[in-house]
């Protein structure tokens, strides 16, 4: 799966609501650390000013059709 196929799906907690849409991932030395989600993450994504919700990569229960599934 490309990186490109993941932003603008729908992010999910653990107990099916949606969260928003995920806008940004956060890399370090080209690994996936951080998602960026919601209204507050598309705002980063358009000022760059860091005010989006996130979470952690390894919170990343499951991706389907559906969307991004969080656990926990």
């Amino acid at each position: 799966m490309r990186i490109s196929e993941l932003v603008g799906r729908p992010v999910f907690d653990a107990s099916g609501k949606s969260l928003g849409r995920l806008h940004e991932l956060e890399a370090d030395n080209g690994t996936i650390v951080r998602l960026v989600y919601g209204k507050a993450g598309l705002f980063e994504r358009l000022t760059g000013r860091s005010a989006g919700t996130k979470r952690p990569w390894s919170d990343v229960a499951r991706i389907d059709e559906e969307g991004i599934h969080l656990s926990g």
